[in-house]
């Protein structure tokens, strides 16, 4: 059967196959079964779609919304900027170029950081243990202001050291000996 144009206005219930060169769908469509496509698919409007699992690779130009959990079982490539509010991170995560932090960072647990660069102020709120670093040493090209109390086992100046307040040592002093050298002086008030 051949026929021009068609107005149907009432069902069309096809058992068999049914191919069409183009179709134009004004309401809406239910499909009970499978859709199989075999090219792109464009759709201008909004797309609601309760399960979606994707094989292969998917683009995309546009904003995406999802209003549920994204869960991806392979990598995830983004060459633009991406922003995400809250992020949490279960695993490993390795940065291969440098990590701009604009805020605080709190760290609960273990840092390891192989080498550290402070521009501004540092605040230690309870012991700084520095055990691991003893091998190599703290060079410290700045001042070093501490409030509370300091415990050094050897200390060791090479410039001048002035005291504003009173210095208290417990024990012997000497210089240059403990019977001292010619040339020296000790003076008492």
């Amino acid at each position: 059967t051949t026929v021009v144009t068609l107005d149907v206005n009432g069902d069309i219930d096809v058992d068999g196959h049914t191919n069409l060169d183009n179709v134009n769908v004004a309401g809406v469509s239910t499909f009970a079964g499978a859709i199989d496509l075999n090219a792109d698919l464009d759709v201008d409007g909004h797309l609601n779609v309760d399960n979606v699992s994707i094989a292969g690779v998917t683009t995309l130009t546009g904003a995406v919304t999802a209003n549920g959990a994204i869960d991806l079982n392979a990598d995830l490539d983004v060459e633009g900027q991406t922003n995400l509010d809250h992020v949490s991170i279960s695993g490993v995560t390795t940065f291969t170029s440098a990590l701009n932090i604009d805020s605080d960072i709190d760290v609960d647990g273990h840092t390891n950081l192989d080498n550290v660069n402070v521009a501004g102020v540092t605040t230690f709120a309870g012991t700084v243990n520095t055990a691991s670093i003893v091998a190599t040493g703290i060079d410290l090209n700045g001042d070093i202001d501490v409030d509370g109390h300091t415990n050094l086992d050897n200390v060791s100046v090479a410039g001048v050291t002035t005291f504003a307040a009173n210095a208290r040592f417990n024990s012997t002093i000497t210089a240059g000996g403990a019977t001292g050298s010619n040339g020296q002086y000790l003076k008492t008030t």
